[in-house]
């Protein structure tokens, strides 16, 4: 019995030590061929991930700390501040903050040239987006068409503005990686960004109304 239990723990430990070796093979397998840059975004955007659901748990602890203790109007205030960040996410009403507004000039870029800068700012943790006085949030359609690139329907017509708001230092790092990349492309003209204590973003998104969804 003995010895059944040692080969048992033996084929345990050989199982999970293969696994273990064909997840790094393969993690290693899909970093082949990524370019130093995306390889950056990745471990930033690692970091950055455990930093969010840090800062996350400690609001949700405040919040439970708040509803706990029966204060007058404290649920209320609670159920009112997210609903207001919930109106800010979806992109509903103006928002101002700190973070870079980055201007790139150029001629034949696409909607694909300009998904991945929003990309590139979205895994960088940006609050709020605008592109040309068009707000963009998770949803909203970038196409190509052939009157040129459009957001949700409306042509953007270069030379295109991007205000971001955000944590500025991490943005503007993702902005200065990106501007090198497209000063390298022959289509692009200019591509600079700044850094903004207070980034004004008053374009907002129509409610849609509730269609199929009614009250019980």
């Amino acid at each position: 019995m003995r010895g059944l239990s040692v080969w048992l723990i033996a084929l345990l430990v050989a199982f999970v030590a293969t696994v273990q070796i064909r997840s790094q093979a393969e993690v290693e397998r899909s970093l082949v061929g990524v370019d130093a840059t995306s390889l950056a975004f990745l471990i930033d955007d690692l970091h950055s991930a455990n930093d969010t659901l840090a800062s996350e748990k400690a609001d949700l602890t405040r919040l439970r700390a708040s509803l706990q203790s029966g204060q007058t109007g404290a649920a209320d205030q609670a159920l009112t501040d997210e609903a207001q960040r919930l109106r800010a996410i979806e992109g509903l009403v103006p928002v101002q903050g700190p973070g870079v507004v980055m201007q790139i000039d150029a001629r034949g870029l696409t909607a694909l040239d300009l998904e991945d800068a929003l990309n590139n700012f979205m895994a960088a943790h940006a609050e709020a987006i605008d592109v040309n006085d068009h707000r963009v949030v998770t949803g909203v359609a970038v196409e190509q068409t052939s009157e040129g690139v459009t957001i949700g329907g409306a042509v953007v017509a270069a030379p295109w503005t991007l205000s971001v708001i955000g944590d500025s230092a991490r943005l503007a790092q993702v902005a200065e990686l990106m501007s090198q990349q497209l000063r390298a492309d022959r289509r692009v003209r200019t591509a600079t960004y700044r850094t903004v204590t207070d980034v004004v973003i008053s374009s907002v998104i129509s409610e849609k109304p509730f269609v199929y969804a009614i009250p019980s």
